[in-house]
C-alpha cells in the first residue's frame, strides 16, 4: 500500500461522516493510486473502526458484493469485493425502512449464511462444516457517492456499498437445498423487479463464502462463530421502490419481506 495513513484516515471520515450525515461525497478513487485494493480496504477498516468507536455498534457479519458476472458487466467491475456488517444494520424480515436515512436505496437479494464456528481454514470443507443455517436476504444497498459504483477501490472504500441486511423468515440447514438451482424472484407489489439462479453466484453461493474466509484470513480478520455472510446478489441491484412491500423468494428457502417508506 502506497497510502500514507493520514489519507486513509481522511477518507475515511469523510465517508463515516457522509453516512452518518447520509450526504455524498466524491469519489475516492482519483486520490488513490489505480486498483490500490490494500488502500481501498484500509479505508473501509478504518470507516467500520469509527462506527464502532463513535456510534458504538459491533460487528455481525461481512457481506461478499459483485460476486454474480450480471452485475459485475454492469457495473463495469470483474472481481468481487467484500464490507462489514455491524448491529445497527441489521433488520427482521417486514421491517419499512425509512428513506430518509439513505442516499439512493437498492435493493438486491441473495443466500445469506449463519456460522457456527471460527473459520480458521478456508478449504471448501472447513468451510461447510462452520456452516449453521442458511436464510433468504435483502441486502440494502446505498452508496455515499452521487453517481454509479464507480471504481473497484470507490467500492471497497465505502463497505462495498453495505448499509443494512434483512433477513429472511426460515432457517434451513445447509445441504438441505441445492443453492446452484434455486431460483430467486423480487417483487414489489405486483411488479417483478428481478430474478435469477443460485449458480450466477460464483457458480454457487458456498464459493463466496469460501472466497470470504480466504480474505478474511488473508488480512487478519478471520470470520468468527455467530457472524452472518451474505453471498451476493443473485440477480441485479435495482433501484428501491418506495411505499410497496417488496418480497424476495428462493427456491426451497422461503422469502424475506420489507418496505421502503417515503413518509420515515
Amino acid at each position: 500500500m502506497s497510502v500514507d495513513r493520514e489519507t486513509i484516515e481522511t477518507i475515511a471520515r469523510e465517508l463515516f461522516e457522509a453516512k452518518r450525515d447520509v450526504r455524498t461525497v466524491p469519489y475516492v478513487s482519483p486520490r488513490l493510486p489505480e486498483r490500490d485494493l490494500d488502500a481501498a480496504y484500509a479505508i473501509s477498516a478504518e470507516f467500520a473502526r469509527l462506527r464502532e468507536t463513535e456510534l458504538g455498534v459491533r460487528r455481525v457479519g461481512r457481506k461478499v458484493g459483485l460476486t454474480n458476472p450480471l452485475v459485475q458487466e454492469r457495473v463495469g467491475i470483474d472481481e468481487p469485493d467484500y464490507g462489514i456488517i455491524h448491529d445497527d444494520m441489521a433488520h427482521a424480515s417486514g421491517v419499512h425502512l425509512p428513506l430518509s436515512r439513505y442516499n439512493r436505496l437498492l435493493i438486491e437479494a441473495e443466500v445469506a449464511f449463519g456460522i457456527k464456528t471460527d473459520i480458521l481454514d478456508a478449504s471448501r470443507e472447513a468451510v461447510e462444516a462452520a456452516i449453521d443455517f442458511v436464510t433468504p436476504a435483502f441486502e440494502v444497498v446505498d452508496f455515499r457517492y452521487g453517481g454509479s459504483v464507480g471504481q473497484i477501490v470507490d467500492t471497497i472504500a465505502d463497505n462495498a456499498g453495505c448499509s443494512g441486511i434483512v433477513l429472511g423468515e426460515e432457517k434451513h440447514a445447509y445441504g438441505e437445498v441445492d443453492l446452484t438451482g434455486v431460483e430467486m424472484v423480487i417483487t414489489g407489489g405486483d411488479v417483478e423487479i428481478t430474478r435469477g439462479i443460485g449458480k450466477n453466484v460464483l457458480e454457487d453461493p458456498v464459493n463466496a463464502v469460501i472466497w470470504l474466509a480466504e480474505t478474511a484470513l488473508r488480512t487478519g480478520e478471520p470470520l468468527r462463530a455467530g457472524e452472518i455472510l451474505l453471498s451476493g446478489s443473485i440477480g441485479y441491484i435495482e433501484p428501491w421502490p418506495a411505499d410497496v412491500e417488496c418480497v424476495a423468494t428462493i427456491t426451497g428457502l422461503g422469502r424475506v419481506v420489507a418496505t421502503a417508506d417515503s413518509k420515515g
